[in-house]
């Protein structure tokens, strides 16, 4: 079966992103798919399932901003700064520290560009080697801070030692290494290059990301109800970037690896090229290098042919 284009996945918590994608292509059929960004086995909520040609616009998935709920346990440390790791430190929590208005007034300044140390168990990369299998090996090693961006930190509600937050935050940023921030803020501590030196241990007890980019988990579904008409044509998969409906003899330039003109007026790089019947057919790029000429549209990557949506259809049905 042919099938092109996204799928909004509800993951439960457990499986892997991996195990969740495999379950999406034995419900329709599938045999070509990945996931734009995966999600721990602990955490549950939206992953995006790309089926298809719509692979081919991974990387702009990838770097839409995303949105979690976030179960924090103070008072508690684990080596992976989540409740999958070993603990590896346990006090009791002063009273009076897990408060709405001490984590409401701490929060306010981790807010915008900030220096973030990554957690020692993650993907991240130094000399082609993951910080996951230094950190399994033993080995002694500093992780270096880095700029994320994070754009809001609600507090939803305080419960005892835990707190749940509303947390809106750009690509690469750690919900798990603001747990342990967040520990360190309350007692006055802070986190160096290695991660914490001192302060109220806590980690990330529970995480469930509630979007990604225009992906909400009001389009999501679980893999239990996995159809075709859940799956979002491929214009609909990158909402962001401004679609472009060619001729048909710009149609054939760009299938054959001709340039075309970039339309008068659009000031956007990068742009979706649909054919004239509406078909996805390859995603574009400005050139402007010859300023002797007006913009022209060179193929970044083209999609293979596929049928044109029949008239008035979206690909998908609502209920």
């Amino acid at each position: 079966m042919s099938v092109h284009g996204a799928l909004v996945l509800d993951k439960a918590r457990g499986p892997t992103s991996f195990k969740a994608l495999k379950g999406v292509c034995r419900a329709l059929g599938v045999k070509t798919a990945g996931h734009a960004g995966t999600l721990d086995p602990m955490a549950s909520g939206v992953l995006v399932v790309l089926l298809g040609e719509a692979m081919k616009l991974s990387a702009l998935v990838m770097d839409h901003d995303k949105e979690y709920e976030a179960e924090i346990t103070f008072g508690i440390g684990t080596d992976t700064l989540d409740a999958e790791g070993e603990v590896v430190e346990r006090v009791a929590v002063p009273a009076g520290v897990v408060t709405r208005e001490r984590i409401e007034a701490v929060t306010a300044s981790m807010i915008g560009d900030v220096s973030q140390v990554p957690p020692r168990y993650s993907a991240l990369k130094v000399d082609g080697r993951t910080n996951m299998s230094r950190a399994r090996n033993g080995e002694d090693f500093e992780v270096a801070p880095r700029t994320v961006r994070c754009d809001a930190i609600e507090v939803l509600r305080v419960d005892g030692d835990k707190a749940v937050l509303r947390v809106a935050c750009g690509k690469g940023y750690y919900v798990r290494a603001l747990a342990r921030d967040l520990g360190l803020a309350l007692t006055g501590a802070t986190a160096g290059e290695g991660g914490a030196r001192a302060g109220l241990p806590a980690h990330l007890s529970a995480l469930r990301r509630t979007r990604v980019g225009a992906f909400d988990l009001a389009r999501a579904v679980t893999v239990d109800a996995v159809t075709p008409s859940a799956v979002l044509p491929i214009p609909e998969v990158v909402p962001q970037v401004a679609h472009v409906v060619v001729s048909t003899d710009e149609m054939t330039a760009l299938r054959a690896g001709r340039l075309a003109s970039w339309p008068a007026g659009l000031e956007a790089e990068v742009a979706l090229a649909l054919g004239p019947s509406g078909e996805p057919l390859a995603l574009v790029e400005r050139l402007d290098s010859d300023p002797t000429r007006p913009p022209r549209m060179k193929v970044r990557r083209g999609f293979v042919p596929m049928d044109p949506p029949p008239p008035g259809d979206t690909g998908r049905t609502d209920d």
